[in-house]
């Protein structure tokens, strides 16, 4: 019994590390029979995508970007203001007669770009491709979520199956006791076998304990992710299919290369970084603006705000090209930067597309493993049911020992454990091969390169 237990363990605590869980087992089922809720897959994700602190994060990070996109935009629109000074004069020559104590100003000023060379629609490009990829790395995270969820969704359905099975387990021990005290009063009994018989039912206590304390640790952990009350009980109503699709693995790589959003948000990081390459080149080349200002200005010698009568209008317009000489080589630096961080974003392209094509090919090759797998699971299941059945009917009449009995019990309950442990890694394979292709396998996706 020892064997499979380890194994939900195992895949219980591989599942709480991942989901950055860390939860107290109980040893006792929850008290007093409270009522339960219905969660299925389907709400879990959910709950999962709207309590993720992580997502909401990226929301955030997403509208910033945004407003960086609109910052550099605004570069490329007309700039109008306003401004007005009220001037006092503490000393000037006698000899300027034009002088006087106290000066007002006031105006409004209008400047367009004209051409920069592709300075400022570089900029906005750049910003825009940056917005571009936080939000595919925001789907990308979400995918994150949702692959997330399910693992410990399936890995609470594992622990309460093998719970069940557990419990099948002592059933069947008790059984088998009752067979032998049903052969006792013939006669045919030894106080060994009834000493052993005992002894295997108590044998079985601990290892439903254990599935028990397995099976609230995987509830907790799926209660911390979804975010639920700590008094709320659940009743999983989804199960593990019979059955799996047959995939194609050249429809899945293509999905991949699709859909990810991963390598899409790397995809535009890159295409930012070559824009920012193209803004800090055209830093070398002139600027060409136009402007427009309208001012009124009048001057006094009292410290008084002369009248609107007094103030004398100045209108002037005309263009303004601004070239770069000399800045002492930081147009050229910051080239440079640019031009080093358009080369690290495509090598971390290139090395997500690599690394995510290495996972799905795994993640292919297991999958096919686990539901080959899962059909001899189901076969070694209905032997081992017809076995113990027999063995039952045996022993009753005398044909076979306790110790066949009991080891026909084990072999049972073993192919129904690796049985339900086949399930559930075929589900989480599948998940994982949805996370990479971003969405369910339709077995007609095309080609994409990003």
């Amino acid at each position: 019994m020892k064997t499979y237990t380890i194994k939900i363990a195992a895949a219980i605590a591989a599942v709480a590390f991942i989901s950055g869980q860390c939860v107290s087992p109980a040893l006792a089922e929850s008290e007093g029979g409270r009522p339960s809720t219905s969660l299925g897959l389907n709400e879990t994700v959910t709950r999962a995508l709207a309590t993720n602190e992580g997502l909401k994060i990226k929301d955030s990070e997403t509208l910033k970007s945004r407003e960086v996109y609109k910052e550099a935009r605004s570069g490329l629109l007309p700039h109008i203001s306003a401004q007005s000074s009220w001037t006092n004069y503490q000393d000037y020559p006698a000899s300027d007669d034009a002088k006087a104590d106290y000066m007002l100003s006031g105006g409004i000023a209008v400047s367009q770009l004209l051409w920069s060379f592709g300075k400022v629609t570089f900029a906005v490009s750049s910003s825009k491709r940056a917005a571009e990829a936080l939000a595919y790395s925001r789907e990308a995270g979400k995918n994150d979520v949702v692959y997330v969820a399910k693992l410990n969704y399936y890995s609470a359905l594992l622990a309460k199956n093998s719970l069940m099975i557990s419990q099948e387990s002592y059933n069947n021990a008790r059984d088998n006791k009752k067979l032998l005290e049903d052969r006792s009063a013939g006669g045919r009994s030894s106080k060994y076998e009834i000493l052993k018989v005992d002894a295997d039912v108590a044998s079985r206590v601990p290892s439903v304990n254990e599935a028990r304390a397995q099976y609230v640790t995987a509830m907790e952990t799926l209660k911390s992710l979804i975010e639920a009350r700590p008094e709320e009980e659940f009743d999983l109503t989804d199960v593990f299919k019979p059955e799996y699709a047959d995939l194609d693995y050249n429809v899945l790589e293509a999905a991949l290369l699709g859909r990810e959003p991963g390598l899409k948000s790397l995809g535009k990081a890159f295409e930012a970084s070559q824009a920012a390459v193209n803004n800090k080149r055209a830093g070398f080349l002139p600027t060409l603006s136009a402007f427009a200002n309208l001012d009124k200005s009048g001057k006094s010698n009292e410290a008084t705000i002369p009248s609107r009568g007094s103030l004398s209008d100045y209108a002037s317009i005309g263009l303004k090209v601004s070239v770069p000489l000399w800045e002492g080589g930081a147009t050229k630096a910051q080239l440079g930067q640019a031009l080093a961080e358009r080369t690290a974003a495509q090598l971390r392209k290139d090395q997500a597309r690599k690394a995510l094509l290495l996972e799905l090919k795994k993640a292919f090759v297991e999958y096919l493993q686990y539901k080959d797998n899962l059909a001899a699971n189901t076969e070694a299941v209905r032997l081992a049911g017809e076995s113990f059945k027999q063995m039952q009917e045996m022993f009753t009449s005398g044909q076979v020992t306790l110790t066949d009995l009991n080891a026909a019990e084990l072999l049972l309950t073993n192919q129904k454990i690796n049985k339900e442990m086949t399930l559930f890694n075929v589900n989480v394979t599948l998940a994982k091969i949805e996370q990479l292709i971003a969405g369910e396998y339709n077995g007609s996706e095309t080609s994409k390169q990003i």
